[in-house]
């Protein structure tokens, strides 16, 4: 309960300091005496202080001081400010500024004066003057229309409390870069000054909405004090949602898969899994079109984690991750050992086309959230699939499709989004681009109720994260995302860090912005296949797996135990999870099943895998089983496990392998000549891609695939072949980092 208690105070000292410092007239205006002002500061490098060694006029001032030797992060500062009430017959401000430094180098420590937040006044350092300056600024410019404060999601109050903030700030960071800066005689002019110093207008960050409030019945914000505020916050923002986007119909209810009328249209198998083209009613005459990724080792004892997948925008919809080397998440679950389900997003893929106009919805948007929410009623019928463990994922489109499922259905445990979101404002990246909001497929009430007016817009997406509390919520937003600007996420981070805290779900907002462009890079996909095991209670390795995940190098000792145990699969698994953490404890006993396994027909499959352990250790002795089942193997498992192998083998040094007289890469280029099965193929390529380090080898290799007289139909939705779509990405890519 102390935590608790914890919480619920730093959620109350949140709306404390909104309170006014003072109000009236500007207070203790000459820093004469001990109020008035209070101190605000970021980082440890800017020391501020009231000081009483010089004065404009008096016997104190303010000063903010930077040594030496103190290093200093870009967008720290330190100064003070003041909360007073300002009137349109306040026309001006004036105060005094001086420096010590009076050389040349700029655009490093800046003074600045603030108002609400908006700089008008700014002056580099550089070049300063040693002695008292005057600065005389306009406020009629600030002040003419006045000034509201939103106090309920419909009221609004007028209000003349504004905040004057003085701050020394640093552009950009300094190692060894000391100066001392003064501020002094603080006065509000009635008069306005005849040649004002404010700088030009800056663009002012968007104001987001504060989540750790809620309305009450008189429409007024009151501060989230109870677990209840909660759960009446949440039900808030969906109500919100559902005006932007239009109402949710009920869903039928289904007892089992038979209620669905799930027709095959075909079926594949591919790796560990079977790839299923399905279509499916989400309700009567309403036909929802998806791919159904289900494991190979299926067992009525063993139930598995689903997964929504969300497709970005592309014609191809479902199909688009089929031919997307750099982010086929569905794919790389399904190997995994998830049940994964990809529907088509309306007007997309086999959903084309699709009449916005006469279905019964109020928008392509909710028309999506009621299709994925059937996907999970699927998924919970499905019998290899544990209902209470169902997370969704998706990039793009997919992204916010994920976010907006699991606002509204709290049977999803995970919501991972890629470049999904960005507040609206943010999105505004020039005028008129929120009307892409409001096309059919999307929301169109956004433009024919709120008018494109994003201050008028009933939810923002930083409200869709909260609503995902205290559920975890994953969100890659990277800094150079051109379509949801990764600045956006990142002002919000903290409004959204601090709710889940003060939800008691802290670790539950999992934020992640990597130095990428509008994609889902590689290390980052891992990190939220991590979350998702921990969060689903799941790994491919069971119980060993979610422990080297979990504990890292503290679960070392427990693995190399498990490498003498009874079951060879768990001993696979714990040299597996050994070598992930850089641990070669394994390898003897690994070589020792490579050779007791590898003549048993019905071990093969196991055999490779034990062998792909073994390369990624950095031992050859799998290479003799893996280049004979690569051409004479004689199930699709034999063949594409051997392909994995001789991947990881290609990688090792020339001189461990060729010594041996071995060619992992001639028998990859005869298999991509000669593959003839059309799921190996596909496992062939997408692992190549994913495991072959060096990109002109990828390159030899898929040269070959892409002439492949067995394999040359493109994909749906694409005129290129696989192997040509892989083989343009690695040209493209040849010198750059391929993940």
């Amino acid at each position: 309960m102390a935590g608790s208690s914890s919480t619920w105070l730093s959620s109350l000292l949140l709306f404390a300091g909104v309170l006014p410092l003072s109000a009236g007239e500007l207070q203790n205006a000459g820093f004469e005496k001990p109020d008035g002002w209070q101190i605000v500061t970021r980082g440890s490098g800017l020391k501020a202080a009231f000081d009483n060694q010089t004065s404009q006029a008096g016997s104190k001032s303010f000063t903010v001081s930077i040594d030496s030797q103190s290093p200093t992060e870009k967008e720290d500062f330190a100064g003070i400010e003041q909360v007073l009430q300002l009137t349109r017959a306040d026309k001006g401000i004036s105060f005094y500024v001086k420096d010590t430094y009076t050389e040349g180098t700029a655009r490093y420590h800046w003074m600045e004066l603030l108002l609400d937040g908006e700089v008008i006044w700014e002056s580099d350092v550089a070049g300063g003057d040693t002695e008292w300056m005057k600065v005389s600024l306009d406020l009629t410019r600030y002040l003419k229309d006045g000034k509201r404060v939103r106090i309920g999601r419909e009221k609004y109050r007028e209000e003349k409390n504004y905040t004057i903030t003085f701050r020394v700030f640093e552009r950009n960071a300094v190692n060894r870069f000391g100066v001392q800066a003064w501020a002094d005689d603080f006065i509000l002019l009635k008069n306005s000054p005849t040649t004002p110093q404010n700088c030009e207008k800056k663009i002012v960050a968007p104001s987001l909405r504060d989540l750790l409030v809620y309305d009450d019945d008189g429409d007024l914000f009151q501060p989230i004090t109870t677990p209840e505020h909660f759960e009446t916050k949440r039900q808030q923002i969906i109500e919100g949602m559902l005006q932007g986007m239009g109402g949710l119909p009920e869903r039928p209810f289904r007892r089992s898969l038979d209620d669905f009328n799930i027709q095959v249209v075909n079926s594949q198998i591919r790796g560990r899994y079977t790839k299923k083209t399905i279509h499916f009613e989400a309700a009567e005459g309403e036909v929802v079109h998806a791919f159904l990724y289900e494991p190979l080792d299926r067992s009525a004892d063993t139930k598995r984690p689903g997964i929504v997948g969300m497709h970005p925008t592309g014609a191809s919809g479902k199909a688009s991750f089929e031919s997307w080397p750099l982010c086929n998440f569905p794919i790389e679950l399904a190997m995994l050992g998830y049940v994964v389900i990809v529907p088509d997003y309306p007007d997309f893929g086999d959903s084309k086309p699709y009449d916005f106009d006469t279905d019964r919805y109020d928008s392509g948007t909710i028309k999506g959230v009621f299709n994925h929410m059937t996907c999970v009623d699927l998924l919970q019928r499905h019998p290899d699939v544990d209902p209470a463990r169902i997370g969704t994922i998706g990039h793009s489109l997919g992204g916010h499709n994920a976010m907006f499922l699991a606002a509204f259905d709290d049977r999803v445990k995970i919501a991972v989004s890629s470049c999904g979101w960005t507040p609206f404002e943010y999105y505004e990246t020039k005028k008129g681009r929120l009307k892409t909001w409001a096309l059919p497929r999307y929301m169109p009430p956004l433009e024919s109720l709120y008018h494109l007016d994003h201050t008028k817009f009933p939810f923002d997406f930083h409200e869709v994260a909260a609503a995902i509390a205290p559920r975890v919520f994953f969100s890659s937003s990277p800094t150079n995302d051109g379509v949801f600007p990764g600045w956006g996420p990142k002002a919000a981070e903290s409004h959204l860090r601090n709710f889940y805290k003060a939800h008691g779900a802290e670790q539950a907002f999992q934020f992640h912005q990597p130095r990428a462009q509008h994609r889902f890079p590689w290390d980052t996909r891992q990190a939220a296949y991590r979350s998702m095991n921990d969060t689903l209670d799941y790994h491919f390795h069971g119980r060993l797996g979610l422990l080297a995940e979990r504990d890292g190098a503290e679960a070392i000792p427990v693995l190399k135990k498990s490498l003498v145990d009874p079951d060879p699969k768990v001993r696979w698994a714990a040299a597996d999870m050994l070598a992930t953490l850089k641990d070669a404890s394994g390898l003897d006993m690994m070589i020792k099943d490579l050779r007791a396994f590898s003549s048993q027909a019905e071990q093969l499959e196991h055999s490779l895998e034990v062998a792909r352990v073994l390369a990624q250790l950095g031992d050859i002795s799998g290479y003799e089983l893996a280049a004979d089942l690569a051409a004479n193997g004689t199930t699709h498992g034999q063949r594409w496990r051997a392909a994995v192998v001789l991947a990881h083998l290609a990688n090792l040094d020339d001189t461990t392998v060729t010594s041996e007289g071995f060619d992992p890469l001639g028998v990859l280029k005869t298999m991509a000549a000669d593959e003839e099965h059309k799921g190996v193929f596909f496992v062939f390529i997408d692992q190549l891609h994913k495991i072959l380090q060096d990109r002109r080898d990828m390159i030899d290799i898929f040269a070959i695939a892409k002439d492949s007289k067995y394999h040359s139909e493109p994909p749906p939705g694409n005129q290129f072949s696989m192997a040509e779509i892989f083989h343009s990405v690695a040209v493209r890519d040849k010198d750059k980092t391929w993940r």
